[in-house]
This record gives structure tokens, C-alpha cells and sequence, in this order.
């Protein structure tokens, strides 16, 4: 199979529907950590707010550390402007889980690299997982200090805008599609264009957050093109995948940002996205979310505008060789 890895920006249109307003913070009082929860109850920060701006100053690369002993070791510049934490709140699905504390550093495998985390007190209300198991269940978002935050909605098949996506869809995926296999230089398509374009797009999983400005809803799609194996494919046909993001605002006013890949039936490389939530920070919200796939996870931060989405933080939690 030859390598097929692609990206695309596209443009639709989207009916603005948007979902419950999330609830605005009581507090915003001063720098604080970011950190994916995981089930197992290690934390692993990657975002760090100063008040104004964002940051990822949680190290990605062990290999010419001196690794801390205790909370105490761990270098300032680590933390960011909040300094050294000892205490932060679980957040899942925009409900307040409680607070609990850190204990120690604790290097952990991901992936395919080896990366430091914080072992804390935490205990999940579900049950345990193998250790081995990747991307490890998180459990949700972990804060410090006294930012509130809002859940990221994962709507329904039964839900307005997934069925009126359905149908809008289909124009401009067929577009995105030729557009990617275009860029190929020695490879193309085994099915035909008038073929392709018969073949349905089936969207997999969709978000939604309302935005700051009244009237203005985000959107993140996971959509699919398949196609059955040819000969060659050994049983694994090609497949179109389409991700990115839809901001829908008043008087029909759309922006769009979707990446197209063409790939086959076992997605290697291809990141799906599992939201953390609406983070309210310096008056704005902020979508936190990990991405991940077969060899790969990341966090990220980013607040979606009626322009476009500014990206934050982008942090890669680990690796493996394509």
C-alpha cells in the first residue's frame, strides 16, 4: 500500500443550531495547569495559562533530562506562571468531580515514548484498565485554581444538525477528495470520479459549544468515505476521512476549517478527537481536547472565531514510528 497521507481545507454550509450556552466561570483568578486526567489517576499537564497567554512548558522529550524525585524538584519553568501545584479539580462532562492532590512525579509509556507525569490521589468511579491499553481512558480535564468548565456536547444521530449535515455533506467532501488525490504525484484513484462521487459520506461522531459571540456555534466532524477492497488491497479498502471544524453564526454566516485524508481501511495515522471541555480563560472560552490514533496522542487547546480557529497549544504526548 502506498503511503497516503493528505490535508485539505474546505468550505460548506452549516444551519446554525446551537447547543446549550456553557456556563460562565465565577472565577478567573490568576495563571493556572492544564491536565488530561487519566483513569489510572496519573496526570499529565500539557497547556499553562499566565493570565493573558497560553503555553505548553510541560517537557515532551525525557531523553536528556534529569528526571525530579518529588514535586519540589520539578523545575519552575515546568509549571509555568502558576507554579508548583499541589492540588487540582477534575472536570468530566462540565460536572465538578472534586478536587485531590498530587503526590510525585512518575514517568509513564505512551505510545512509543516514555513521558512525565504527576501520580496524584485521585480514584476513578470507573473501572481500572490494562496498562498497556492505548490511547489510555481519560477520565476528563484536571485544573487548578478556580476555572469552571463547560461541557463539549457530543451530539446524536437523532440531533438537528447531524441530519442536516448528512445531505450538505456530500458536495463539498466529493470536492475535498478530488482536490487530495490531485496532489498525489504517482498514485491514483482505482475507482473512477464519477463512481466516487455516488459513494455516500457517513459522519462518525460530531461536537458542538456555543462560541463567545452571540449567536455563533462551533462545530468539530468526523466524516467518512469507504470504498470496497480492490485486489490488491488484501481486504482493506480505501477510505476518505474528513475532520475539522464548522463555525455557524446569525444571517447564515459560515466559516470552515476541515482536513481531508485519503487512506485505507485500517486508518494508520488518522487522530480522532475526544473533548475535554470549554475552558474559560481571560474572559474567553477555549476548547481543551486530546487527538489521538493508531501510534500518536496529543493535546490541544484552541478557541474556535467566527474567522477561523486560533490554535493555542498543541502538545505531543507520544509517538511511534509510522
Amino acid at each position: 500500500m502506498p503511503p497516503l497521507f493528505l490535508f485539505l481545507l474546505l468550505t460548506l454550509a452549516w444551519p446554525a443550531e446551537a447547543p446549550q450556552q456553557p456556563p460562565q466561570a465565577s472565577g478567573e483568578r490568576g495563571p493556572f495547569l492544564l491536565a488530561a486526567l487519566r483513569r489510572d489517576g496519573v496526570v499529565s499537564p500539557f497547556a499553562s495559562f499566565d493570565g493573558k497567554e497560553w503555553d505548553a512548558p510541560w517537557p515532551t522529550d525525557l531523553r536528556w533530562l534529569v528526571l525530579p524525585i518529588n514535586l519540589e524538584s520539578i523545575p519552575a519553568k515546568w509549571w509555568g506562571k502558576a507554579g508548583l501545584v499541589g492540588q487540582m479539580t477534575a472536570w468530566s462532562d462540565g460536572v465538578n468531580r472534586g478536587t485531590f492532590r498530587l503526590s510525585r512525579p512518575i514517568t509513564t509509556r505512551l505510545m512509543c515514548a516514555s513521558r512525565l507525569g504527576l501520580m496524584s490521589d485521585y480514584r476513578s468511579a470507573q473501572p481500572p484498565s490494562p496498562p498497556a491499553v492505548q490511547p489510555f481512558p481519560k477520565d476528563g480535564l484536571a485544573i487548578s485554581g478556580s476555572q469552571t468548565v463547560g461541557p463539549i456536547e457530543a451530539l446524536s444521530p437523532a440531533s438537528s444538525p447531524w441530519a442536516r449535515e448528512a445531505g450538505l455533506l456530500v458536495d463539498p467532501v466529493n470536492k475535498a477528495e478530488e482536490a487530495a488525490i490531485r496532489l498525489f504525484t504517482d498514485w491514483d484513484h482505482p475507482v473512477s470520479r464519477t463512481n466516487r462521487r455516488t459513494v455516500a459520506v457517513e459522519i462518525e461522531a460530531m461536537y458542538g459549544a456555543a462560541m463567545d459571540e452571540p449567536g455563533w456555534t462551533a462545530f468539530y466532524v468526523e466524516a467518512v468515505k469507504r470504498y470496497a477492497p480492490g485486489p490488491r488491497d488484501e481486504d482493506c479498502g480505501l477510505v476518505t476521512v474528513i475532520s475539522g471544524w464548522i463555525m455557524s453564526g446569525p444571517d447564515e454566516k459560515r466559516t470552515t476549517k476541515l482536513i481531508a485524508r485519503v487512506t485505507y481501511c485500517d486508518r494508520r495515522g488518522v487522530a480522532y478527537m475526544l473533548p475535554f471541555g470549554l475552558v474559560k480563560a481571560g474572559g474567553r472560552n477555549y476548547w481543551a481536547y486530546q487527538l489521538s490514533g493508531h501510534g500518536r496522542e496529543g493535546y490541544a487547546v484552541a478557541r474556535p472565531t467566527p474567522k477561523g480557529v486560533e490554535q493555542e497549544v498543541q502538545y505531543s504526548a507520544g509517538t511511534c514510528p509510522l
